[in-house]
């Protein structure tokens, strides 16, 4: 380890401490699922815990290659949160924004209802599109 990366590194640790809301939760582990083909691997992790309800929230995504765990660049996906025993989704439409080496940003999930809903990622590469699916929670 170089000298400025011992200096560095206590010192970008206390500032993320320090920068911290105080008694903010921690973020919820990230969640792995296959797609429904077995195509590619979407993780997701929301911006807060618990999920919550009628409030927009913001989600990190990540997706990869199922055979080999490659990062997917630049492929057009889209996202929407349904609710299954209701048989509608979401009030509004997200935005999703690629970060680069297989991350991607989601902004503006909603669920404004308690109950069980179902995070889906769609992913199109050429005709095909295939779909991975979260189960959420609100209460």
């Amino acid at each position: 380890m170089s000298g400025c990366t011992r200096i560095l590194a206590p010192v970008v640790a206390t500032l993320l401490v320090a920068c911290s809301p105080e008694g903010a939760d921690p973020l919820p582990e990230p969640q792995t699922v296959t797609s429904q083909a077995g195509g590619f691997q979407a993780r997701w992790q929301p911006s807060v815990d618990p999920l919550p309800l009628n409030d927009s929230f913001d989600a990190t995504l990540w997706l990869s290659t199922g055979a080999n765990g490659l990062p997917i660049e630049g492929a057009r996906i889209s996202v929407d949160c349904r609710m299954p025993a209701h048989r509608h989704g979401m009030l509004q439409e997200v935005e999703v924004s690629d970060e680069g080496q297989g991350r991607y940003r989601v902004l503006g999930l909603l669920c404004h209802m308690p109950g069980h809903w179902v995070l889906q990622v769609d992913l199109t590469r050429g005709a095909v599109t295939e779909r991975a699916q979260f189960d959420l929670v609100i209460e």
